[in-house]
């Protein structure tokens, strides 16, 4: 028991000595005085509106709707139900003040891209229509004004100058192709037209063959002249052209040559160039007929 009996107390008096020891003599204590200087204060930064458009006041006062706000761009244009229009200063604010009651008391405010509501306040909505009230009994009758003199009458004007004609309307379009009529009695024959030029010349045909040489005839008497002999048959003739004419004819012509024929040439009068088609040929409608000349081979 006595060695931890004096283990004990040699604790005891170790730990009332530190307590009793004197601080290091490198660290100073503050002084009990002396009170600690507040930081320097920062400047305040401008803090951005919780919403795009902020409204600070909005009420009508004295006759007048007045309504005080900010928007996040400087400079824009604020505009209140969208008639009134106002452009917000360099720090985005905006002030309106006019002689106006919003039939809702509800406001709109535009600035793009934003937009939003706000209430106003002292204000009272429109209610509704009330009954229409009863009909006044009728005023007495007026008695009859005295007629006026008849006012002379003024000089007849003179005509204007008559107006630049307008321009030509489009044309319409086609109507539809009515029913044919009933086929009319038959016109006098006309007088006949002029005669046409002379078509162009045809080739000559290829010169026939020539017929083989006649018999030799008896010899005659010795001393005199024997009879002629007799001609050899004729040679075949070369190959001859037949003319085709139309001239009768409206909105084109064509003409074609018979059967075991061929077309030579052809020519549209007075207009038009001829367009070939197999064993004929066919004019444009500006032309007045065509002519052509056909042969066999």
């Amino acid at each position: 028991m006595r060695p931890a009996l004096t283990l004990t107390i040699l604790i005891a008096l170790s730990g009332t000595a530190l307590a009793q020891q004197p601080e290091s003599p490198g660290i100073a204590a503050p002084a009990p005085s002396a009170a600690p200087r507040p930081a320097p204060a920062r400047p305040r930064r401008p803090q951005p509106p919780s919403q795009p458009i902020m409204v600070y006041d909005a009420r009508i006062e004295a006759g007048d709707l007045r309504i005080s706000g900010s928007v996040r761009k400087p400079g824009a244009i604020v505009v209140l139900d969208e008639d009134i229009s106002i452009q917000a200063d360099r720090r985005g604010r905006f002030t309106f003040r006019l002689p106006y009651r919003p039939s809702t008391c509800v406001v709109t405010l535009k600035a793009e891209p934003d937009e939003r509501e706000a209430v106003v306040a002292n204000c009272a909505p429109e209610g509704p229509p009330g009954p229409p009230g009863p009909q006044g009994a009728g005023g007495p009758p007026g008695e009859p004004g005295a007629k006026g003199d008849q006012g002379s009458k003024g000089d007849q004007g003179s005509k204007g100058d008559q107006g630049p004609q307008g321009d030509t309307g489009a044309k319409g379009d086609a109507g539809p192709r009515g029913e044919a009529g009933p086929r009319g009695e038959t016109g006098p024959k006309g007088e006949a037209g002029p005669q046409g030029p002379a078509g162009p010349q045809g080739a000559p045909g290829p010169k026939g063959e020539a017929g083989p040489a006649g018999l030799q005839g008896a010899p005659g008497p010795r001393g005199g002249v024997g009879p002629q002999g007799m001609p050899g048959p004729k040679g075949e003739a070369g190959a001859s052209l037949r003319p085709v004419r139309r001239s009768d004819c409206a909105g084109g012509c064509a003409i074609t040559c018979e059967a075991g024929e061929m077309l030579v040439t052809a020519r549209c009068l007075k207009a038009g160039t001829p367009v070939y088609e197999g064993e004929g040929a066919g004019c444009p409608a500006e032309a007045a007929g065509i002519v052509g000349f056909c042969t066999r081979p």
